[in-house]
């Protein structure tokens, strides 16, 4: 989204908002891989042999993967070429712009000049 134009207390609550949702997923992502990891090192040991550490190695790799897509702050190359494209960033966008169509269509929204004003 244009930053030039928005007044620094909405880009940092924007940011802040953008933030709480990445730490949310990223503790959600941490809570499902430390059972999956759990289970993929039990597999290994119980089957043995030179590729025992095969599901584990899955379960790291699915962590680097997710890791990269969250891109918590800000700092992982994108999964995509574009980059924004394979990454969270690119669904809170695309939803951060419905929300504000919605408002800006919306019979109560004020102008962009009034909005601009009053915060």
């Amino acid at each position: 989204m244009e930053t030039a134009n928005r007044n620094p207390r909405i880009e940092l609550i924007r940011e802040t908002a953008v933030l709480q949702i990445k730490l949310l997923v990223d503790g959600l992502r941490d809570a499902i891989l430390i059972p999956l990891s759990l289970v993929a090192a039990l597999i290994g040991v119980m089957r043995g042999g030179a590729d025992c550490d095969r599901e584990f190695r899955r379960v790291i790799k699915l962590g680097r993967r997710s890791e990269r897509w969250i891109n918590l702050f800000g700092h992982q190359r994108p999964l995509g070429n574009e980059p924004t494209k394979g990454s969270m960033d690119s669904i809170l966008e695309q939803v951060e712009s419905a929300v504000m169509e919605q408002y800006k269509r919306s019979p109560k929204a004020p102008d962009a000049a009034d909005r601009d004003e009053q915060v």
